[in-house]
């Protein structure tokens, strides 16, 4: 029977209720195709900066025992109409209202601040038919906005392919910190995956990118604990083209391939698979030890898809964009 859930606030410099809410946040994780961030990745990460904001809620059962928890990112030098949210409840204390109870709080307080879109992800693994987070999701008055596939590589890698730059062009690495003569270039670069890569109709715009929020992100990612391996394609008159990264968090055996870009105006000539077969091999201590490397796309992208399936991933799961109005 559906019970009284009462929402708090998560206040990230109450040590005590933080480390309540992150232990909720990883015994809900009940799948193996993904992993919980670390607890040192998620704090630093929903802390406010100068280009996000982020509310944290707490659910709680009738009895006060914490049951669930959500959060909602809100972007503030572009996209601001949007809100993200991602909410979770304990496996043992589902279908009894809280994730509903959660989801209207996190509606609401997205509305309240001028937000009249939301997006929110739902991932189910390949195969199954009746996934209890799409149902969810559907149920709640979302609409699928565009499929992602979620791909992973176990490690260690074996048979890659042979490295093969595309004459008039050059790859080159970086750990940690982009070199300065490539900062503002490679900015531009991060600015343009919305636009130059599948991201639905929900009519998201650009991210705001400078070499300022470069400079931020590596900060961030240096406080979290991650390790970033970067690759990037010039071209001989030594213009940046392309780029794409993996991430290391620390305090964990998963490995992330995030961003990966190639401009139209350079595409059909590999670089895409060069800049991933280069970043493995400049990052193989970082991958000794690791367990996989997981890597999303949408499910239209059929060249990144041959990408990824050349270098040995295989689907593991699908993820579902969901969008509605409040």
């Amino acid at each position: 029977m559906p019970g009284v859930t009462r929402i708090t606030s998560l206040e990230l410099g109450d040590d005590e209720q933080f480390d309540a809410f992150y232990a909720t946040y990883r015994a809900s994780y009940d799948r193996d195709f993904d992993q919980p961030y670390t607890a040192r990745d998620k704090r630093v990460g929903l802390r406010d900066d100068g280009y996000e904001s982020h509310v944290g809620l707490l659910a709680h059962d009738d009895g006060g025992a914490l049951v669930g928890a959500g959060w909602i990112t809100l972007p503030l030098r572009d996209n601001l109409d949007f809100a993200y949210i991602e909410l979770f409840v304990l496996p043992s204390r589902r279908r009894e209202g809280h994730g509903r109870a959660l989801l209207e709080a996190l509606l609401a307080a997205s509305a309240e601040r001028g937000r009249r879109t939301v997006l929110g992800e739902a991932a189910w693994p390949v195969g199954v038919t009746d996934a209890p987070a799409r149902e969810f999701a559907e149920a709640s008055g979302f609409e699928l906005d565009i499929l992602d596939a979620h791909r992973e590589l176990l490690l260690p890698a074996e048979g890659l392919p042979a490295l093969v730059v595309a004459p008039g062009y050059r790859v080159r690495s970086w750990r940690g910190t982009c070199p300065e003569e490539w900062v503002e270039e490679y900015a531009d670069v991060r600015r343009l995956l919305v636009q130059e890569a599948p991201s639905g109709d929900a009519g998201l715009e650009n991210e705001f990118w400078d070499a300022t929020r470069v400079r931020h992100e590596e900060e961030r990612w240096a406080e979290q604990r991650r390790t970033p391996q970067v690759s990037v394609a010039l071209t001989e008159a030594g213009a940046l083209v392309g780029h794409t990264q993996l991430l290391f968090p620390g305090d964990s055996d998963e490995v992330y391939q995030w961003d990966t870009l190639v401009l139209p105006a350079h595409r059909g000539h590999g670089l895409g698979l060069a800049l991933k077969v280069h970043t493995m091999h400049e990052s193989a201590d970082l991958l000794a030890g690791r367990r996989r490397i997981h890597t999303y796309n949408a499910a239209s992208n059929a060249p990144m898809i041959r990408v990824n399936e050349a270098l040995g991933f295989r689907q593991v799961a699908w993820v579902g964009e969901y969008v509605r109005t409040v």
